[in-house]
């Protein structure tokens, strides 16, 4: 190699001017500015996933009447989201290493957008049932690139951290959801379009606001470039070198030209191939097949089904809140009296049943018959459901903001036991509960817990997979955590049904598994040097 020039009276040892690999290259173009704003750019990008996994969750009490909603129906459409994201998780992965990361979140982004402005449009039940499938289907790709790129312009000491902000973010999206249904949905809004086939009424307005922050993600994507390792990934060493230096400049304020790396080391596993389709997809088969084989495939398993556990936890118990929350607050109403004779409080169980065998429910549907209208009166959400939710949000961030700094003391793997450890046993401690106070605290622990267990699962994945499946891996892992989020939601009402005892034993074993499956975690491999091309 020629000579390097030195960049402005800076000194360059020999070390510095041959080529660097990732880590190195990425540690000395600093943390900063660069780093700061990207922060802030993921902020709406968060809370896109956030708002459309658990807005319908707010939306179904005051939406029953006017899509004639059954409890069966508000299970699917809770699940219908992650429904979605199942169905294109591979997809997705196949397009993010394929065609990059900032591709697939701009337009990822943008579609979603559009897809969850046209669910307030919905005037029939399966029609917001499948609005909700598209929304879920779409923003499944820009999820898993957003998980990709973070930790690929991020070195080792700050990806994890980096994470645990992603999940603070999270739960200021969880925070910001009940208020912005707060200040929504209680409205006596009702305007008609297209000649009254449509009635714009406040839920309609609520979801329509939904969407702002997938546009507002899609927007701040722009300012960005492509992730660099992903341009080492395809060879293209002179981008990434050239991005290297753009994150060097912002963070530190010096010139492009002083930053001391001069050239990089190949990432590369899969060689180049032609720009046909039929190409690409054999390039991006023999790239993600190592995934599916020894010894890549037993962590993939086990890595998946904790995340089975933790999703099964947290996001059945945590969107059906608001519908428990208003059967507290509706017998609380109704049975106040009788509480005070009886000089005992129930059981959050006793609640439950209690309220569903007097119809104290949200809604009161008069069935149809030759002689009778149907009446369908909705129940109006009492206040205090909006501040629980928001209260369990708080919560989260509290978790989040502490596993942020105990992940590098206590270790990832103690630190997944003991969030789904404490997840079990307060979900254990939510069935003998007959304190309001004391159902929402342990829900929102419960939440919080389950929750950081199952964000610890991509430091996870980062640690045990390389660049070129980190994608197909995240992406793996997600799917099999969505499933077990629609399993959850369509099994909690039937379980209820069955017995209130049911619910919580499902998602107490989930937890539980899932700390039993941390075991078998391999520890975080030795850093090897550049890979062995395929062939």
């Amino acid at each position: 190699m020629t000579s390097v020039v030195q960049p402005k009276g800076e000194d360059v040892n020999s070390a510095d001017s041959g080529p660097a690999d990732f880590e190195r290259a990425i540690c000395l173009s600093g943390y900063g500015k660069f780093n700061y704003l990207l922060l802030l750019a993921i902020l709406p990008a968060s809370f896109a996933s956030i708002f459309s996994s658990s807005s319908t969750a707010y939306v179904l009490p005051s939406a029953e009447c006017d899509l004639e909603l059954t409890m069966i129906d508000k299970g699917l459409l809770n699940s219908m989201s992650f429904a979605g994201m199942i169905s294109t998780n591979f997809l997705w992965g196949f397009m993010a290493d394929t065609y990059g990361r900032k591709k697939i979140m701009f337009y990822g982004y943008m579609l979603t957008g559009f897809i969850t402005l046209a669910t307030c449009f919905s005037h029939r039940s399966w029609l917001l049932i499948l609005f909700k499938f598209l929304e879920g289907s779409i923003i499944s790709g820009p999820y898993a690139a957003l998980m990709s790129y973070l930790a690929e312009v991020h070195d080792e000491n700050h990806r994890s951290r980096t994470y645990m902000w992603l999940g603070v973010y999270f739960s200021f999206g969880n925070i910001s959801l009940p208020c912005i249904a707060w200040l929504i949905l209680p409205k006596k809004w009702n305007w008609s379009i297209i000649h009254g086939f449509v009635e714009i009424k406040s839920w309609r307005v609520f979801l329509a606001i939904c969407s702002l922050p997938s546009f507002l993600a899609c927007f701040a994507i722009c300012f960005f470039p492509e992730s660099p390792r992903f341009l080492l990934l395809k060879g293209r060493r002179d981008e990434a070198l050239e991005i290297f230096k753009k994150i060097y400049s912002v963070n530190t304020g010096k010139p492009a030209d002083t930053y001391l790396i001069r050239d990089l080391e190949d990432e590369y596993s899969v060689k180049s191939c032609g720009d046909k389709w039929k190409e690409k997809v054999q390039s991006s088969w023999a790239q993600i097949k190592p995934l599916f084989l020894p010894p890549n495939v037993f962590k993939l398993i086990v890595i998946s089904l904790i995340q089975l556990g933790a999703t099964i936890g947290s996001n059945s118990l945590r969107l059906w809140m608001p519908q428990l929350f208003s059967l507290i607050e509706s017998y609380k109403i109704n049975h106040v009296e009788t509480d005070h004779q009886v000089g005992s409080r129930p059981s959050f169980c006793y609640i439950f049943n209690t309220t569903e065998n007097n119809n104290d429910n949200v809604t009161t549907i008069v069935n149809k018959t030759a002689n009778t209208i149907v009446d369908c009166v909705s129940t109006e959400l009492n206040s205090t459901v909006f501040v629980n939710s928001i209260v369990i949000a708080l919560t989260g961030i509290i978790g989040y903001t502490l596993a942020g700094s105990l992940i590098t003391i206590v270790g990832k793997k103690k630190l997944m036991a003991i969030c789904f450890l404490v997840a079990a046993a307060c979900c254990g401690s939510l069935y003998w509960t007959n304190d309001t106070n004391g159902i929402l605290g342990l829900s929102s622990v419960f939440v919080a817990m389950s929750s950081i267990g199952g964000a610890a699962v991509v430091n996870i994945i980062v640690d045990n997979f390389p660049t070129c499946l980190r994608t197909m891996a995240v992406s793996t892992a997600m799917t099999v955590g969505r499933c077990g989020a629609v399993i959850g939601n369509l099994l909690f009402p039937v379980l209820f049904g069955l017995s209130c005892f049911g619910p919580f034993i499902m998602i107490g074993s989930a937890c539980l598994f899932a700390a039993a499956l941390v075991i078998l975690l391999p520890r975080k491999p030795a850093i090897k040097k550049k890979p062995k091309e395929i062939p």
